[in-house]
């Protein structure tokens, strides 16, 4: 069955974000509206219109601030070509016609470059670009809640049972917190056994409840090694942004030093002050 066309993110704070086009158009811009958000400060609300006439497709400049590209050029309306390179801000999108080869080729490039494939949760260097956006969010009243996962005494899983097991249960930690976590989380490797979670729009409290979920989800779960239950437990250190911090660097601090509190305190457990 043939792919429709589509669009891809191929650079910027939202890289890898795709969209399928179909016969109704489509509005890209920073609004929340938009049919394609691109909620950053260098797009303009209602940035550019994408829309299908007989079998092609066209775009056109909605009156943004920073004007909109095609392939390097500032355009009005043009029509749109299999491959080209749209500039919306300091975003890049590729257009796809169906089936295009290119297409899969890019998948490809930016799952390796957004996540990692250990776990499919964001590496550590685009979950801090992330959570740049929505700490500018968070500056404006929404609020931004952080939870830091730490395997508790990975080092003798990996010293008892090799690092082929290890793999296999940072794996299995990785898919129970997924699967207690909606589309809205931010979910990333930090590194090693310890994970992130940025939880746009969550208050404190919630945030707190959503940590002490993931604590027993793995805490409960039956980690089967060679035959054999093991116990695996995890301890979390929660943070809420604070208009007194200066930038992600303080709600990731405020965090770690919960998360080491919570070892300190006799891991297994959830610490938020």
């Amino acid at each position: 069955m043939p792919r429709p066309p589509s669009l891809i993110v191929v650079s910027g704070v939202f890289l890898g974000h795709q969209m399928d086009l179909g016969a109704d158009p489509v509005v890209i811009g920073r609004a929340t509206e938009a049919d394609l958000s691109l909620p950053h400060p260098s797009v303009s609300r209602s940035h550019c219109r994408i829309w299908r006439h007989g079998e092609s497709y066209f775009i056109e400049d909605l009156g943004a601030t920073n004007k909109t590209y095609l392939n390097g050029r500032v355009i009005d309306r043009a029509e749109l070509r299999d491959g080209d390179q749209i500039g919306i801000g300091n975003h890049a999108l590729k257009f796809f016609s169906g089936n295009s080869p290119e297409a899969s080729y890019h998948q490809e490039l930016i799952e390796l470059a957004v996540h990692d494939s250990l776990t499919g949760f964001y590496n550590r260097r685009h979950f801090r670009t992330l959570l740049e956006e929505d700490v500018e969010r968070a500056r404006a009243g929404e609020p931004l809640s952080m939870i830091i996962i730490d395997l508790d005494h990975f080092k003798h899983v990996n010293d008892s049972f090799g690092h082929l097991v290890g793999d296999q249960v940072l794996a299995s930690v990785s898919q129970l917190i997924r699967e207690l976590s909606p589309q809205t989380y931010r979910l990333g490797r930090l590194g090693g056994e310890e994970f992130a979670a940025a939880l746009p729009g969550v208050s404190f409290v919630a945030a707190v409840a959503v940590a002490e979920s993931f604590r027993a989800a793995v805490e409960t779960h039956h980690f089967d090694i060679r035959g054999q239950r093991h116990p695996i437990t995890t301890s979390l250190g929660v943070a809420h942004w604070a208009n007194t911090m200066s930038g992600s660097a303080d709600l990731l601090r405020l965090a770690d030093e919960r998360l080491y509190r919570a070892k300190a305190n006799g891991r297994n457990r959830v610490e938020s002050s």
